[in-house]
């Protein structure tokens, strides 16, 4: 597994503006359609970091062919590379693998606690209500795992409550025993989670 992750911040609007027309045609249709400004920064930066990292797998970014599958996960075509992508506020992350994977990244914010009641399992609450402190930063330990776990699945979170993951020192341990689950820990005040298949 590699991965690089960047401050969007770190990139000025000429650097971004430049790549924007080397995106392949079928990725920057995508691009087009999102009205937020933050959000089309981040996803040309994603764009341009999948490029460095294909690089380093040896593989060229213009020349890949890939699909997205009806649940919005995109795979390379005739490839044994996995990549995945992610972003939230000001940092975008990206990740290659020979094995299927997902990645999460998250800011640790003010959020409703009640929140957890739409993913989390009787244990995985459990461990987040455990203790007053830092209880937003286990809550997005286990919200960036469950979508980590579901992006490398590539499948939708309908199923969120099936799949358990419990937390001891760090180490991770998930019910679907296929899976390998790590926090990776680069920067302060964001969780980063990321699952791969056995």
């Amino acid at each position: 597994m590699k991965y690089i992750v960047k401050n969007i911040n770190s990139f000025n609007q000429i650097d971004i503006d430049n790549f924007y027309d080397e995106i392949i045609p079928s990725k920057k249709e995508i691009i087009n359609k999102l009205k937020n400004t933050t959000k089309k920064k981040q996803s040309i930066i994603g764009e341009l970091l999948l490029k460095e990292l294909l690089k380093k797998n040896k593989l060229n970014y213009n020349n890949i062919n890939y699909y997205i599958n009806e649940d919005g996960k995109p795979y390379l075509l005739n490839n044994s590379t996995y990549f995945n992508i992610s972003h939230s506020y000001d940092y975008v992350i990206v990740t290659t693998s020979n094995k299927e994977i997902g990645i999460d990244i998250e800011k640790i914010r003010k959020t409703k606690l009640n929140v957890i009641n739409r993913f989390a399992t009787i244990k995985e609450k459990e461990y987040i209500l455990s203790s007053n402190e830092d209880i937003l930063k286990r809550l997005f330990q286990i919200y960036t795992l469950k979508e980590a776990y579901f992006k490398m699945k590539g499948t939708n979170l309908k199923d969120i409550l099936n799949v358990e993951f419990e937390i001891h020192n760090d180490r991770i341990t998930c019910s679907d025993k296929s899976v390998n689950a790590f926090f990776i820990y680069d920067i302060n005040d964001y969780i980063i989670s990321y699952c791969e298949k056995n």
